[in-house]
């Protein structure tokens, strides 16, 4: 009965482990960043078309004008994005989906729609948002001297 019941423990934690390695691979949670950016593609500039709008799960998430860029989050290793593209002001709409594999050691993932629509190498037109450091500027404390030359702490 020992043997037995040693048998089951060590089932459920081999299970447990990997119930916990699928969701790690599954449950991966990715921000988003989409850039309607023209870029160099095989040594030729494509144009940003003139409007795109970014849907994710049904939803539209970003409606961005040429050199605009949008935001969405989304959990899993690979993102499902439908673009509805309007290439010149006033012009005919055209519907394209997309599924995009997303770097696993990436939190922030910038995709530049040009590329993803272009057919441009994976590289070139995924990669990592590095957000831009600011610098906090210290703030100058004033102390108050009073005509004694103390420095106001109270009667004495």
């Amino acid at each position: 009965m020992k043997n037995k019941s040693f048998l089951y423990k060590t089932i459920l934690v081999i299970l447990l482990a990997a119930i916990c390695i699928v969701m790690i691979y599954i449950g991966r949670g990715h921000t988003l960043y989409f850039d309607n950016k023209s870029m160099e593609i095989n040594g030729k500039v494509v144009d940003a078309p003139y409007r795109t709008k970014v849907f994710v799960k049904g939803k539209e998430v970003a409606n961005l004008n040429a050199g605009d860029r949008g935001m969405s989050i989304w959990i899993g290793p690979t993102a499902h994005i439908d673009l509805e593209v309007t290439s010149v002001k006033g012009g005919d709409k055209k519907n394209i989906s997309y599924k995009v594999k997303l770097p696993r050691e990436y939190d922030g993932v910038v995709i530049n729609l040009v590329g993803l629509m272009n057919e441009a190498p994976y590289d070139s037109y995924i990669s990592e948002f590095i957000p831009l450091a600011t610098a906090v500027e210290p703030v100058e404390e004033e102390v108050i001297v009073d005509e004694m030359g103390e420095l106001g702490l109270g009667e004495e």
